[in-house]
């Protein structure tokens, strides 16, 4: 066992530790401990540093400024009314048939629509937004709510153009197009699984609240919504409008988010609150900086994984290691345990398997497309669930829930969410065994 790896080890079992015991800031775990790691290794401060500072200008540019300017404009618009207004007119047509099993439904719509983004961030900035003010008058367990939401999306992940098909193609060295037909049929197989969860939910809401019906007074939120001076009615159809070209310009036209959120920022602020727009921006300051900060350490964390050789080290660690007779089918169970994997371990780490498994795979005579092809959208289920993650954080606060909690609450459910899809792949021979 050389160095690399035992060091690679080492860090792994710190960020364990970390998650588990809770004695110190995750945060500030990921800023030190990879450093000291590299320079054991003999890396230099300057070679240290030099990779952190790349990775994080990588970071700022794909995630970061679209981070800054999506949380304003989504704030504004929220300011504004817009989504509001938008949940009361949904609640009006739908009457007494609206209730938590048609609310579940909506999220798993929207969600699944708004991962035709691409990326998992503005899928939440447009999910939640909308659907957090009916979660709240129907007293509906918010952390279910991304559960479900985070489902519909991990489903529609086989889209050509989303993140999570760039970073496994990549990883993987395989053409994104050709993985995403064969993802296809996996993503109908989260069909039972996202069922299973409507009803789970659905009979624990009713444990806890006794009813599927609204739990807050039509009076009480028109009552919050005139004690809110910054709501423009008047400028709904124009914010609406805009909104919608914002979608179209993300999901048809694929205009990268940050270019189309700082427009769509600029337009909106200076069309409701050309005067008070400061007080606005105010408002998203303390998220936006704790989300920067963890996006940030876990970026340094990468990064010196990426270029310290132990990614390659626990690669080679893991043929060395693993027994022959569970090689056929170790792409399987990894599938099986990823949720519960990333967890404590970052995917882009799992990620790094993967040219392991096609290896393996190739001796067996699997086509390297039929190994990958399942951990394009079950994956999703798993970086959703895990406090090393991002955009964990993004969801957590645009539903106002605790990581720590939610990640608790998320990885038993979503480690069934993926075994029924698993079996639903293998019943209908989507997965050949």
């Amino acid at each position: 066992m050389n160095a690399t790896l035992i060091m690679a080890f080492i860090l792994i079992l710190i960020v364990v530790a970390t998650v588990i015991t809770k004695k110190l800031p995750f945060n500030f775990v990921l800023f030190i401990a990879p450093v000291l790691c590299a320079l054991i290794l003999g890396h230099s401060i300057e070679e240290t540093s030099t990779f952190i500072v790349e990775q994080l200008a990588s970071m700022m540019k794909s995630a970061g400024f679209m981070l800054l300017f999506a949380f304003l404009y989504f704030q504004m618009l929220t300011e504004a009314g817009v989504f509001d207004t938008i949940v009361s007119a949904i609640t009006t047509k739908l009457g007494n048939k609206m209730n938590v099993i048609v609310i579940m439904v909506l999220t798993t719509l929207i969600g699944g629509f708004s991962i035709l983004t691409g990326n998992f961030t503005p899928a939440y900035l447009i999910t939640f937004p909308l659907m957090v003010p009916l979660y709240k008058k129907f007293d509906f367990d918010r952390e279910a709510a991304f559960i479900i939401a985070q489902t519909a999306m991990s489903a529609m992940c086989f889209i050509p153009w989303g993140i999570g098909m760039a970073y496994t193609a990549s990883s993987a060295g395989l053409d994104a197009n050709k993985l995403a037909a064969a993802s296809m049929p996996w993503g109908l197989c989260f069909i039972p699984a996202i069922i299973f969860q409507w009803v789970y939910f659905g009979i624990k809401h009713k444990r806890r609240v006794g009813t599927f019906q609204a739990v807050t007074t039509t009076v009480e939120a028109a009552a919050q919504q005139e004690e809110n001076q910054n709501r423009r009615p008047k400028l709904f159809w124009v914010n609406f409008i805009l909104f919608i070209l914002c979608l179209v310009a993300l999901g048809i036209f694929g205009i990268a988010p940050y270019f189309v959120f700082i427009f769509a920022t600029v337009i909106t602020a200076m069309l409701n609150y050309k005067d008070n727009f400061g007080e606005i921006f105010n408002k998203v300051g303390a998220m936006y900086l704790n989300i920067l900060i963890m996006l940030l350490a876990i970026n340094v964390y990468q990064a010196v994984f990426n270029n310290t050789g132990m990614v390659e080290a626990l690669s080679n660690g893991l043929m060395q290691v693993c027994p022959s007779f569970l090689l056929r089918y170790l792409h399987v169970i990894m599938l099986l345990l990823c949720v519960v994997i990333i967890y404590v371990v970052p995917f882009q780490i799992f990620n790094a398997l993967y040219p392991v498994f096609i290896s393996i795979g190739a001796g067996f005579g699997i086509p390297a497309v039929a190994i990958i092809a399942p951990f394009v959208c079950n994956l999703s289920l798993a970086t959703s669930s895990t406090p090393t993650n991002s955009s964990t954080y993004t969801g957590c606060a645009l539903t106002e829930t605790d990581v720590q909690h939610y990640c608790k609450k998320a990885v038993p459910v979503q480690t069934v969410t993926n075994a029924i899809v698993v079996l639903t792949a293998v019943l209908f021979h989507v997965l050949k065994l």
